[in-house]
């Protein structure tokens, strides 16, 4: 029974950071005796040693004989202590003052959400501390608990520890972290650590353990049910006939079911089962848990990907801002070119340095970024990859940089994007001019409501296909319907813009703009444009309304894609004729929640056409002949003479 139990409790990684000499490892050892992780001899040994050298009885002596036992046969950049404490279950990393320990980040520490902090009482936070700061960032940990050390050497005096709390508060604010709590503690007297002190009589928190267990399950419950799903798949097994995408959950949770994405490349599917060793009739996994999942469409992908819901997805593209700290005895250099591990991807990529202060890119000289240094850069990948930023709860954040055959760097995903929007103040002399015809009455006269069909998809998806077999079909019925073809208006409109993520995104507002002017005289416009960026789209749906923006997903797998290249783009950019090819070396971020999604792979043309009628007379763009000449008649019945020969002019 005691076993299972223990098998049961959940894990808790917590990062232990300190000053030289705040009291860290003394910290590490009481917690190992109080939670009696040490053998009787031990104790007695250590004991022994403070007696012969008239010492007051140091915990920090059994921590140290932890690492020495540790370290026997085996080379380790940090120690770990292993504990339980009322039910819970805890890991503690003691992350040293250097960085090599970094290296391993995308294990075990990787895990951590929440470091301790030791700070000594008496001396308050020295200049190591910024430092310890950001290693936490660098490990993804976001919040801390502060461990105030060595309250008996301040006489257990309220106004000292408020003063210290101040000034550490602040300094942990600058390093964009949250501290959680701040609790007094004495480790060499083992005050406030697994039960209060009567000596501490105006504290009202819990003590240190107390307090870590509250947060880290307060954390437990946020990964679990506030953060979104998110599985890195490691590998893709053939079972029985069966394809198992097996991997580890990190956040959120899944059920049997639910329609999942799979970033950057775009496949969409949907949950048949999950598989959990041992177990059977499994319908939900949650965050900390290894699974496979059962699908019941194929999809035909490799490790690397992050699966998620359908509806709230990472981001794809192949670069984004991040801070790292260089490991390596060999400088960073601006040519090379390194590899982009982020969780079970990895990814040729360029590093490119960044002025703190200014953000711009730095030239020359300045370049040089020597071991055990922390900088502010671009990573850019020869391929997309998915990722979270840090200021949306991020889950895929971290990342090491590497060589053939060394770790150089460690960072996270920095929360500012790479690309700044470009200013469109309109200038407040301007006034837009409307004519003397309203939309609803060019509506009327045409027989139906205006929309934007706005087809999104790979480059030989079948967008443009797609559009001249509606146009026909909408020309026929009689609807006013015009379409803007991406390529096409790249010979005139935006025939200045070429394909970097900046004229991409320009060339989708022009489009969208465009679209808006025929849109108000009651057209149907049909664009057909790949559109990549989610948030390219999503300033499109703004500028044409989002009551009249319909979003039409024309989904085809990159590798049927690749079969047909309609235009050479695939075959050229194999050959290294050309790059920033979507779907390719450049990124597609596909629509999570589309008007409609077309598998132009299994469904014909003409299916096509029928699927996009269906919608627009769903959503009453063509509505039926009587609702027409009813509301014909209405509008004719209500306008004024004006009106009316304006209509006729």
């Amino acid at each position: 029974m005691g076993v299972e139990a223990a098998a049961e409790l959940e894990l808790h990684k917590v990062v232990v950071v300190g000053h030289v000499d705040h009291g860290k490892s003394t910290l590490l050892g009481r917690i190992l005796l109080e939670c009696g992780r040490v053998p009787e001899d031990r104790i007695a040994h250590v004991e022994k040693i403070c007696s012969d050298k008239s010492l007051q009885f140091e915990p920090a002596f059994l921590f140290d004989a932890l690492q020495e036992e540790q370290e026997q046969g085996i080379s380790i950049d940090t120690t770990r202590v292993n504990f339980e404490f009322d039910g819970h279950k805890f890991i503690l990393i003691d992350a040293p003052g250097h960085l090599e320990f970094l290296k391993n980040m995308t294990s075990g520490a990787s895990e951590a959400d929440l470091g301790i902090l030791v700070v000594d009482g008496n001396q308050g936070v020295r200049s190591q501390t910024e430092r310890h700061l950001k290693i936490l960032n660098m490990l993804g940990v976001r919040r801390v608990i502060v461990a105030l050390n060595k309250v008996d050497q301040i006489k257990y005096d309220q106004t000292v520890f408020e003063d210290v709390c101040k000034k550490t508060r602040e300094i942990i604010e600058q390093q964009e972290i949250t501290c959680e709590q701040i609790v007094p503690i004495s480790a060499l007297a083992g005050e406030n650590i697994t039960t209060p002190t009567a000596k501490l009589d105006w504290y009202v928190g819990k003590p240190l353990l107390g307090t870590l267990i509250d947060v880290s399950q307060k954390l437990s419950s946020l990964k679990k049910e506030d953060q979104p799903f998110r599985m890195l798949l490691q590998d893709v097994y053939r079972f029985e006939g069966d394809r198992l995408f097996a991997g580890r959950v990190v956040s959120g949770s899944i059920k049997t079911g639910a329609e999942i994405f799979f970033s950057p490349s775009g496949k969409i599917s949907r949950v048949e089962a999950i598989e959990k060793f041992g177990e059977t009739g499994v319908e939900s996994a949650v965050a900390g848990e290894s699974i496979a999942l059962r699908l019941t469409e194929q999809v035909f992908v490799e490790r690397g990907e992050v699966i998620s819901l359908l509806d709230n997805a990472p981001e794809i593209d192949t670069e984004f801002r991040g801070k790292l700290a260089w490991l390596s005895s060999n400088s960073y250099s601006a040519d090379a070119e390194y590899m982009l591990k982020m969780g079970t991807a990895e990814v040729p990529c360029k590093v490119e340095l960044l002025d703190p202060a200014t953000q711009e890119k730095r030239s020359g000289d300045s370049e040089i970024l020597a071991n055990g240094g922390f900088a502010d850069v671009i990573i850019k990948t020869f391929k997309p990859v998915a990722f979270d930023r840090t200021a949306t709860g991020a889950i895929i954040e971290k990342f090491v940089v590497c060589t053939t055959h060394d770790t150089v760097a460690a960072g996270v995903v920095d929360n500012r994007p790479v690309r700044v929007e470009r200013s469109l103040k309109v200038n407040p002399n301007l006034r837009h001019e409307s004519g003397y015809v309203e939309r609803l009455r060019y509506e009327a006269l045409n027989g139906h409501r205006g929309a934007v069909l706005w087809m999104t998809g790979l480059s030989g998806s079948g967008k443009s296909s797609l559009a001249k077999e509606l146009e026909k079909a909408l020309f026929a019925r009689g609807c006013r319907v015009a379409v803007l073809d991406g390529d096409n208006l790249r010979f005139g409109l935006c025939a200045d813009l070429g394909f970097s993520p900046e004229d991409r995104s320009e060339n989708i507002r022009r489009i969208a703009h465009t679209a808006k002017l025929f849109l108000d005289t009651g057209f149907i416009v049909i664009t057909a444009c790949i559109s990549p960026y989610a948030k390219d789209r999503e300033i499109a749906r703004e500028i044409i309304g989002a009551q009249d923006f319909k979003e039409l997903f024309v989904f085809c797998p990159l590798e049927e894609c690749q079969r047909r290249d309609p235009k050479g783009l695939y075959s050229k950019a194999s050959a290294g004729q050309i790059s920033a090819v979507t779907g390719f070396d450049s990124p597609y971020q596909a629509p999570q929640r589309p008007a409609v999604r077309l598998d132009s792979s299994k469904m014909t043309v003409a299916e096509e056409v029928d699927a996009v009628i269906a919608l627009l007379s769903q959503n009453d763009v063509l509505p039926g002949e009587q609702a027409l000449n009813n509301e014909l008649s209405e509008i004719l019945r209500t306008s004024g003479p004006r009106s009316l020969q304006a209509i006729n002019d």
